[in-house]
């Protein structure tokens, strides 16, 4: 791992106001109107509809900042970036660590402004183990669209990234179940949820909520989604910088 490098991108990650603004600032809207709505007392999945829902909203957060990292690897694919690299001991694996790395960090201040909004807001409880284990499987459950951010960047143009971002942050978390409860969805809208990796990370997540503590399925299959999608970025990218 290059550090030198990965600080040189955090800085110039953070000077994108806009990205961190609207990751932190559009899951604690949908969270003051989904979810300081619910009834007192009202339940889903066995496990406090209120806490569910901040759940859903903080994970929508942290893949919407996940996901930006492409439109910083378009630019740089646009810039000539990659040919520098090639002159630079920067292996590709170093390289895509070095920005999921990047795209973990950027999902923290949305888990965590969420959860603070949740509990502040919206008086949710959870005991110290709770809120530690859910805050931690939600910020690895990020990896997967860490991964998809990068793949956007590599097959996107710099114009067209955001938009693409954008739509696909939108589709994945409407389909994958963060924005309706997938027992609320019709019959083949729930088998569709299960094909995305946003119903597997929203079940892992908030299944640290509930008694019997993380789902090990779910946990297993977002794992699958980022090897799957880490060898994809991983591939894009050496192939991108071949034809540099």
């Amino acid at each position: 791992m290059n550090r030198t490098y990965l600080m040189f991108d955090i800085r110039r990650t953070l000077r994108n106001k806009r990205v961190l603004l609207f990751s932190v600032l559009m899951p604690v809207v949908l969270f003051a109107i989904f979810g300081l709505t619910i009834p007192d007392g009202a339940s889903e999945g066995g496990i406090s509809a209120i806490a569910y829902v901040m759940v859903s909203m903080a994970m929508f957060g942290s893949m919407s900042a996940a996901m930006s990292s492409g439109g910083a690897i378009a630019a740089e694919r646009d810039g000539g970036w990659n040919r520098t690299l090639r002159l630079t001991p920067l292996t590709p694996q170093a390289y895509v660590a070095s920005k999921v790395i990047l795209s973990l960090l950027l999902a923290v201040p949305p888990l965590l402004i969420v959860f603070l909004f949740g509990r502040v807001a919206g008086h949710v409880h959870l005991d110290a183990t709770q809120w530690i284990t859910v805050a931690l499987v939600s910020w690895l459950g990020a990896l997967p669209f860490a991964a998809i951010g990068l793949v956007i960047g590599y097959v996107a143009k710099p114009d067209s990234v955001q938009p693409i971002t954008g739509l696909s942050t939108m589709l994945i978390a409407a389909f994958g179940g963060l924005w309706l409860p997938v027992d609320q969805m019709p019959s083949l809208m729930k088998h569709i949820a299960q094909l995305t990796p946003a119903y597997w990370t929203g079940q892992t997540s908030r299944s640290a909520l509930t008694a019997a503590g993380v789902d090990t399925q779910a946990l297993l299959v977002v794992l699958a989604w980022t090897v799957v999608l880490g060898v994809i970025a991983l591939r894009r990218f050496r192939a991108d910088t071949a034809r540099a």
